[in-house]
Parts: C-alpha cells; structure tokens; sequence
C-alpha cells in the first residue's frame, strides 16, 4: 500500500471480522487510494495497523458507534436511535457485534487522539445523487462515479468493488464534513450520524 503519512482524513466501510470486506480509503501523491482486509484474516487488526501507518487526523466509518439512548437512561426506543430514523439507516442492535466491534475501535482511535465519525454513504447517495439511481451493495458503475465526483470537483476514484466505494463515500462525507457541508442526523446526546 503507497502511504502518505499524516492523512487529514481517511473514509472507511467496516465489514464482517473476518469476511474481507473491509476496506480504507484516502488521499495520497494526488489520488484516491485503497486497500482492502483479506479474507478468513482478522480484518479488525488489519484496518488497527492500517490506521496506525496512515495516521489521520481524523476517521469516517461506516458503522454504528452509539447505542439508543435508552442504554444510556434517554428515550424509549429500545431499537433505534433519533439518527438513524433520521438517516433512515439500520437499528445498531440488529448489527449487534459489528457495532461493538466499531465502537471499541472508536474508542481506541479517539483515545489516540484521532476524532471518529459515523458516516452514512447511503443517506449521501439520497440525498445527493438519487437520480443516478444507484443500486444498493451493488458495484457503483465507473460512469456514475464520474459523475458523482465530477459534481463534487474531485477526480474520480477507482474503488475495486462497492466495499471500495462505500469507503470512498466515507471519505467525500469526511471531506465535506469538513467543510461545513456534511447533513447531519441525530443529536450530540445520542450519536450523530453524518453524510
């Protein structure tokens, strides 16, 4: 993997443990760059050393990383968060160990000093692109990704599957969360999503 150290930021579509699909992207010598967890090898290690090599200052990871505010004495709901009817995402209970898992690597991450954001490419993809009509967990077309960051004025990426590309959507979510322009689900006592 070509490394250029100290990322601002790196996007990221957190799978299964050990399924392989996991994968990172981020910005490196004026490209998007990717690299992928291989399956049947511990994919949480991998996207840790990952992660120590590329040094962001910041992540955007497609994953739960709070429970309802019930669990915390907030609310009702025993299933969803205010985020995700929002973003209308997942329940982070049905995701249930991938949730877990995502939460201990945000705390791990932030206990570094590494700020850690949920990211939803789906409510992006909605909200932004809807007319392209892009399939869900379905390879994204190379022509609508270069219609998709041609109106965003980036140059377009070149992800291998749609774990590659939803990891590129964390990374244009980081990008515009930076900029003041990422739509923001839920509220700060609960967990926010962003997209």
């Amino acid at each position: 993997m070509d490394i250029d150290h100290t990322q601002d930021h790196i996007g990221i579509d957190f799978g299964a443990r050990m399924a392989g699909n996991t994968a990172v992207c981020h910005w490196a010598h004026g490209q998007f760059r990717f690299a992928h967890s291989t399956k049947d090898a511990d994919g949480d290690a991998w996207l840790e050393e990952v992660v120590t090599q590329l040094r962001p200052k910041a992540i955007y990871i497609d994953a739960p990383l709070s429970l309802p505010g019930v669990y915390s004495g907030h609310g009702q709901d025993y299933f969803f968060r205010v985020a995700d009817h929002q973003a209308r995402g997942m329940s982070p209970m049905f995701l249930g160990g991938l949730t877990a898992r995502a939460m201990r690597l945000a705390a791990t991450w932030r206990s570094q000093g590494i700020a850690v954001y949920e990211a939803y490419p789906a409510a992006l993809i909605r909200h932004e692109w809807d007319s392209l009509k892009v399939e869900p967990r379905k390879a994204i077309p190379k022509h609508k990704l270069r219609i998709m960051a041609g109106m965003i004025v980036m140059p377009p990426p070149a992800p291998a599957d749609r774990h590659e590309a939803d990891a590129w959507l964390c990374w244009v979510i980081g990008h515009r969360h930076q900029r003041g322009e990422a739509l923001v689900y839920g509220n700060e006592q609960e967990g926010l999503i962003l997209a």
